[in-house]
């Protein structure tokens, strides 16, 4: 999620989701129920390398080589066609599974603004995180957490992108709260796009060289953990203030985000150990999940890999921004939308072997606690019909001036709504009927 100090969103993003879920509303109808993956999809790659000849001289032309013995040289020689790429995410599928519902350690390790400094994770109003803290989510019921982690003011200087050691040894020490209370973990990067990361070809190369860098020194630091921890290679990769930046992006852009999504996995896995198998969860332009962007969305060639969207569904309930188009009650009526996007991901990702998660979903309190219980039950209903996994987003934010998504009082280790905590472990393992 796109915050400043305070997790103010730009009001532009209102228009460009409201015409992503008329569209597929327009498109899909309002049955919400799908068919989840169900096993192995063995999903052919078309990509294939061409067929590369040598020139023909005029031995080889008569059958010879240069020495005349009839020996067939190297360059004489027809490379081998590249075999189809045959998914089996079998094992992805299974380990996702496991997870019931995340949660969200949102705008603390990912609080940015205060340059070179451990102090930023407390920048954004959060206090320090805490084993306790870790527990006490994991006691709710929760049992997967997604850790954002900005580190754009905490590297050096191009060509090697050095990640300051404090910084790094605190993401670490974070990571093992998480472990300890026995959660799935998502670790990622986030807020990048303030900074460096500019989705565009003028900058694909260098872009590309900092997220390596980055990713390969996590990854070392990483590898010899299970698999439950995962990787997230970015957070909501866009142009900031562009025209497109909300409604995925142009095709030029969404081209460079594939290429970093591939980046990214090939950063991990050159680092051996159990990143050879670690699941590795790309994105979309912006965590978009309209149809044109699903659609164009490439899958690396890689069976332990997950695609994951955010999904804020339907925005004039989720947020509370200005307009008479806002509303925060819940009738039901709007649940189609919820329906129409979960249809989107199960036919452009999941029914082609790809395993989807939502990183980032929630509805911000507006004093209707009763009004959102009810769309959590509507919308993670839907999402188990595909079998998708949901992590909700906590800025620990909730009677505050910015988007108040907090549901758990970090400094008290107490539930701000349990009745809200409840219901996302009670809704977590229903399916619509």
């Amino acid at each position: 999620m796109i915050r400043s100090k305070f997790g103010k969103k730009a009001f532009g993003h209102v228009l460009a989701f409201t015409l992503v879920f008329t569209l597929l509303l327009a498109g899909c109808g309002n049955d919400p129920v799908g068919t989840p993956y169900s096993g192995k999809n063995t999903v052919l790659s078309t990509k294939e390398s061409s067929s590369k000849e040598t020139e023909p001289t005029d031995e080889s032309a008569s059958g010879e080589d240069e020495t005349g013995d009839g020996t067939e040289t190297e360059e004489s020689k027809t490379e081998e066609k590249k075999e189809p790429f045959v998914a089996d995410r079998s094992a992805a599928f299974e380990l996702l599974s496991n997870i019931r519902i995340g949660w969200n350690l949102g705008n603390t390790l990912d609080a940015h603004g205060t340059g070179n400094s451990l102090r930023s994770e407390t920048y954004w109003g959060c206090p320090e995180t805490t084993q306790e803290m870790l527990d006490a989510v994991a006691a709710q019921g929760f049992n997967a957490v997604r850790i954002p982690v900005t580190y754009a003011e905490h590297v050096g200087k191009a060509p090697d992108y050095v990640i300051k050691a404090e910084w790094l040894d605190r993401v670490q020490e974070v990571v093992d709260y998480a472990v300890n209370a026995g959660l799935y973990v998502i670790l990622d990067t986030h807020h990048e796009p303030n900074y460096w990361l500019k989705p565009n070809k003028a900058n694909e190369k260098a872009v590309k060289e900092e997220l390596t860098a980055i990713w390969r020194q996590v990854a070392e630091r990483f590898k010899d953990y299970d698999e439950k921890l995962m990787f997230e290679g970015m957070n909501e990769p866009r142009t900031i203030g562009s025209s497109a930046e909300w409604s995925g992006g142009t095709t030029e852009e969404r081209q460079v985000v594939d290429h970093l999504n591939q980046a990214f996995i090939d950063a991990v896995r050159s680092t051996g150990g159990n990143n050879e198998t670690r699941l590795l969860i790309i994105c979309t332009y912006g965590h978009n999940a309209g149809y044109n962007v699903l659609k164009d969305l490439v899958i690396p060639e890689d069976n332990y890999v997950a695609v994951a969207v955010h999904m804020y569904t339907p925005y004039y309930f989720t947020f509370d921004g200005v307009g008479s188009g806002f509303y925060d009650a819940w009738d039901g009526s709007a649940k189609g939308s919820i329906g129409s996007s979960a249809k989107q991901l199960n036919l452009n990702l999941i029914q082609k072997d790809v395993p989807v998660i939502i990183t980032e979903f929630g509805a911000v309190n507006k004093q209707n606690p009763d009004e959102i219980i009810n769309w959590i039950r509507d919308y993670l209903q839907i999402m188990n019909s595909y079998g998708i996994k949901c992590f909700w987003w906590d800025n620990n934010c909730y009677e505050t001036t910015g988007e108040n998504f907090g549901i758990f009082n970090r400094r008290e280790l107490s539930w701000y709504s349990k009745a809200i905590a409840d219901a996302l472990i009670e809704y977590s393992a229903v399916e619509a009927e």
